[in-house]
């Protein structure tokens, strides 16, 4: 999803902070209750909290029938702060980071299905194109209810992606409630390289380009593909950001400014002003300002929606499909001892017109329903956006 890095420098391990937590610990759980009470009426640090907290520690390190150590027990701290803040925030160890990392690189293994935790289940936001989750028929909006056998209320991110990832070649089973019906499906992991760019030529004349991620070299690839299919004799854009479940904050708002010359892209709204961040349109166009259609559905999301928020708000191109999915939050990526790290929630965006859509999407000017499974071989949307551009000239 969408992020933007923001690396620390790691300390060596976790023991002097265990250490540290642990004098902070005893000191707390001698003070006595005259001393609570001579804090002052406007503190605004939660003594009272900030001891049961450290007692249920001290409980849990003393008596839990299996013992943790106290390295073990801060990892389950954090895990746990982070995942009731909001579907998109989690912490990371220093595996789910490397993860992470090759995944805006483009690069990891798995089944390749981008996924949001909400309430018992997981959701689907879209599976990856060409990626075992894509070719067994799986959906967005399909509800994963199991993985291996193992029921997933209550997983964080991180912990349903080590169920997910594994080596290639191994097997993961899934369990699936879509529409009210229970489904399984049998899936073999594999090295999931997920180039982002890929075009053709249609009729003659429109360029086709499908943007399945937004990652470092989206925007390079994309400029490149363009200039082929110009090349080709390309007199028209369709640009294809369905199931694209976004990527990084910068590469949408490279790709938005291939095709706009001037205006605002996305700006973002931190509790801090100076994290306050605005993107602008440069004056090159590689577009060359050609007719242009956007094609997206419920699995566009984040990066997808700031590219087609501006084209829609600058009425650049139409849009056409569904709405999207409607993640209007950015998370920052932020490093921590070992290697570790946090995916936090630091910001709305909003698009030109200063549109908020989290949790709310962007609505497609031409609405057009999708087939409700893969095997249908009419693309409604993409015939839709093909006639479209047929009746526009430059």
């Amino acid at each position: 999803m969408t992020s933007l890095s923001h690396p620390m420098h790691p300390l060596t391990s976790l023991q002097p902070i265990a250490t540290a937590f642990r004098c902070l610990s005893l000191s707390l759980l001698l003070a006595s209750g005259t001393a609570m009470a001579q804090a002052p009426a406007t503190s605004s640090v939660p003594l009272a909290a900030l001891q049961s907290f450290v007692s249920v520690y001290e409980r849990i390190r003393l008596q839990y029938v299996e013992a943790k150590n106290d390295e073990q027990l801060l990892q389950l701290a954090l895990q746990g702060l982070m995942l009731k803040l909001d579907p998109y925030s989690s912490y990371l160890d220093a595996e789910a980071m490397t993860t992470l990392q090759q995944d805006t690189k483009g690069e990891y293994a798995g089944i390749g299905v981008e996924l949001v935790p909400e309430g018992n289940y997981t959701r689907v936001i879209t599976p990856i194109d060409d990626s075992p989750a894509h070719k067994a028929g799986i959906l967005p909006g399909d509800w994963i209810t199991h993985v291996q056998g193992q029921a997933v209320k209550g997983l964080d991110n991180q912990a349903l992606a080590q169920l997910m990832t594994g080596p290639t070649g191994s097997q993961v089973t899934l369990q699936i409630l879509r529409k009210g019906k229970e489904l399984y499906f049998d899936l073999t992991r594999e090295l999931i390289v997920t180039g982002s760019v890929r075009g053709e030529l249609m009729q003659t004349n429109v360029g086709y380009i499908r943007i399945s991620h937004f990652q470092d070299h989206t925007s390079t690839d994309l400029q490149q593909q363009m200039q082929t299919l110009l090349d080709a004799g390309a007199k028209r854009w369709l640009v294809d950001l369905r199931n694209n479940p976004g990527g990084t904050l910068d590469a949408a708002a490279a790709v938005a400014d291939s095709f706009l010359t001037q205006g605002t892209i996305v700006t973002t709204q931190a509790r801090q002003q100076q994290a306050n961040l605005r993107f602008d349109a440069t004056p090159s166009d590689p577009s060359q300002a050609l007719p242009m259609v956007i094609l997206i559905n419920n699995g566009s999301a984040s990066a997808s929606e700031i590219v087609a928020g501006a084209m829609k708000d600058h009425q650049r191109a139409q849009l056409v499909g569904n709405t999207s999915f409607g993640k209007g939050s950015v998370q920052s990526i932020i490093g921590l001892p070992n290697g570790a790290g946090i995916k936090l929630t630091t910001a709305y965006y909003f698009t030109p017109a200063g549109h908020n859509i989290h949790n709310k999407g962007i609505t497609p000017h031409v609405q057009v329903d999708e087939a409700s499974d893969n095997n249908s071989s009419t693309d409604a949307q993409l015939s839709k956006a093909l006639m479209l551009l047929n009746n526009r000239t430059n």
